[in-house]
């Protein structure tokens, strides 16, 4: 599976520089797949002439996708008034509203910009059709940053400005009616936090709960990218996984076996992803865990072995499914971001490296419990291998470095994980009346959260700017620093199999025959 979703990986790369000849590519791919199956009473020739068919169907892929071209491009410059449909979840921000519109009769999306400062919100759903007047025109790119190719690769054309929602017009709905009840309970949910919390710590627990940055403070957001710790503001695997962890503790503590339990947390992962929005980073998380909980309960019934479940096949067929939905998402920076991070900690916490056991083992040494010892080791060393991955595209893209990003890692992961079970928490008591009580303490989380990410973005070399070349470097020095760890644990692995086969001093017994010719020893 790895080496599959590598294929089909390289083959997307190949695809983007090759010129467009889909006929030629598919015929290449079905003489390929014929040549392997004609040679596959020789395992490696078969395995090779698989691997290559499965890239050129990557690139084949990438080519049959939809391509925005330079007259539409033209078009967008004289965009005034347009008739189409709401295909994302509105997000609100301080003074407007963005939103994702397919209009009618155009194939790409636009995206739009609502503002309405001064006036009374519009409220909008997914699924809104709606006529707007505003201003339109082609995305310009910035100068570290390819907007357009961004916008792109979501197939949007054009970007639009609609001063006033009075230029807005509702003339119908249409589209998933779930989807449009995902949209209506999450900006429920969101208007219960303005309710109950002061603008600022509201504004982080939009990001927080819902992935929301739009109503956080220019100031506060400073702060965690000076910190290193974005990725807390946009909904993904760590907040999934932290949510999950405790729902299954919760059903665990009941004594349910895993094929119950499984069944039971793919329900609430699902209800996730209607409620925030499919994002691809919480898409991925959700294809992970969806993956490794089919193994699981598979071998649970006993129809496979529990060691053929494996967690980088899991995160390979994630990211295969991913890419076969949506090929150019392997040029954005968070799939990348994303899936580096949670190869780093799968790697590290590889069986083969007894890393977690060794945490337990010195913890057990200290005269402190060991729940408590352990977990800030086990936070230190999650913290340390994402960083590790996704250094390498944060120096790239970004042109950033965070020495500090494992300290503040250390202390902003713990108060996350409290404000996210805060937060689940406030939402199922906020129309009850013990809301207040649970609003408070939320509050108290945030507060400490907002302080220490402020104290840590506020320490000298906390973000240092690096050029677009040491992203490539520090990769280098990840990979090599891979391989090592690799050929030095096989080094130690085979030594303590030979050392443990041997016979010590103590076991060594000679046996020969005496004079009347008996054996003894």
């Amino acid at each position: 599976m790895i080496g599959i979703s590598l294929s089909f990986a390289a083959g997307i790369a190949v695809g983007s520089v090759l010129p467009q000849q889909r006929i030629l590519v598919w015929f290449a791919c079905a003489a390929t797949a014929a040549v392997s199956v004609a040679l596959s009473r020789w395992r490696r020739s078969f395995l090779s002439g698989l691997l290559i068919s499965i890239a050129l169907l990557g690139a084949l892929r990438y080519q049959a996708s939809p391509v925005i071209t330079g007259s539409l491009y033209k078009q967008a410059d004289n965009l005034h008034e347009l008739t189409g449909t709401i295909v994302s979840y509105p997000e609100d921000r301080s003074d407007h509203t963005t939103f994702v519109l397919a209009p009618d009769h155009i194939g790409a999306r636009v995206f739009v910009t609502l503002f309405w400062k001064g006036e009374d919100q519009p409220l909008l759903l997914y699924g809104d059709r709606v006529r707007i007047t505003g201003s339109g025109k082609a995305p310009e790119n910035f100068d570290d940053f390819d907007y357009r190719g961004y916008l792109a690769r979501q197939g949007i054309f054009a970007t639009m400005i609609v001063n006033s929602p009075r230029e807005v017009e509702k003339v119908g709905v249409t589209g998933s009616i779930i989807m449009r009840l995902g949209d209506e309970i999450r900006q429920r949910l969101l208007s219960r936090v303005d309710e109950f919390l002061p603008h600022e710590e509201a504004g982080l627990a939009h990001g927080l709960l819902l992935g929301e940055k739009g109503m956080m403070s220019a100031q506060i957001e400073d702060a965690f990218r000076r910190a290193g710790l974005m990725h807390l503001l946009a909904v993904s695997g760590l907040h999934l996984g932290i949510f999950l962890a405790a729902l299954w503790f919760l059903l665990r503590i009941f004594g349910l076996r895993p094929r119950i339990t499984y069944p039971l947390v793919g329900i609430a992962v699902l209800l996730i992803l209607w409620i925030v929005g499919p994002r691809v980073s919480l898409l991925r998380a959700a294809l992970l865990f969806a993956f490794l909980a089919l193994g699981s309960v598979l071998a649970d019934c006993g129809l496979i072995l529990r060691r053929w479940v494996s967690s980088y096949a899991g995160l390979a067929a994630a990211g295969l499914v991913v890419l076969a939905l949506r090929p150019a998402a392997l040029w954005d920076v968070g799939f990348q971001l994303s899936f580096a991070a949670t190869g780093a900690i799968l790697f590290l916490f590889d069986p083969m490296f007894r890393v977690q056991q060794r945490i337990t083992n010195l913890a057990k040494q200290t005269p402190l419990p060991t729940r408590i010892v352990s977990y800030p080791l086990l936070l230190v060393t999650v913290s340390a291998a994402a960083q590790a991955g996704t250094a390498p595209f944060l120096a790239y893209h970004f042109h950033a470095f965070y020495p500090f990003g494992v300290i503040a890692s250390l202390m902003a992961i713990p108060l996350a994980t409290l404000a996210l079970w805060g937060g689940g928490i406030f939402l199922l008591l906020s129309w009850t009346p013990l809301a207040l009580v649970a609003a408070r303490t939320l509050q108290f989380v945030l507060h400490c959260l907002i302080a220490g990410v402020k104290g840590i973005s506020s320490l000298p070399g906390s973000m240092l700017a690096v050029p677009k070349w040491m992203g490539i470097w520090i990769g280098g020095i990840v990979c090599y620093l891979l391989l090592l760890a690799i050929y030095v644990r096989g080094s130690s692995s085979w030594t303590l199999y030979s050392t443990s086969i041997a016979p010590s001093a103590s076991d060594v017994s000679l046996v020969l025959p005496d004079d009347n010719g008996c054996v003894r020893e």
